[in-house]
């Protein structure tokens, strides 16, 4: 999926600041918010540095926005996948053991989130 290109150049996470500012990352930040924190952190420090322009930073920081978006859904993906097999687990094996229309209307439950008839 191609996301549109990002238009924004002005403060888009809510620790972009922080990063910015080289600080620490914060706490419990999703693996993509990890790598984009980490990513800002290096593109400001690049800029300050006067290893980059401003121009340059911001053309930057538009392709890493993109990126972001294409890869958190991609990671949303996965969460969710990874649910739905751990949500239905029980429910394969009962059906695998003993397939029946009982069992598959709960193995449908569970793929679908909801509770066993």
């Amino acid at each position: 999926m191609v996301s549109e290109p990002a238009k924004s150049t002005g403060v888009t996470f809510p620790y972009e600041k922080q990063a910015m500012n080289g600080d620490e990352m914060p706490e419990g930040l999703p693996y993509y918010d990890q790598l984009m924190y980490q990513q800002l952190r290096l593109l400001y420090d690049a800029f300050k540095k006067g290893i980059i322009d401003r121009e340059t930073a911001q053309k930057e920081k538009r392709q890493m926005l993109n990126e972001y978006e294409c890869y958190k859904i991609q990671w949303q993906m996965i969460d969710d996948v990874s649910d739905i097999i751990r949500r239905t687990e029980l429910a394969r094996a009962e059906f695998r053991k003993a397939p029946s229309i009982d069992a598959g209307w709960n193995l449908l439950n569970a793929c679908e989130g909801r509770k066993a008839a």
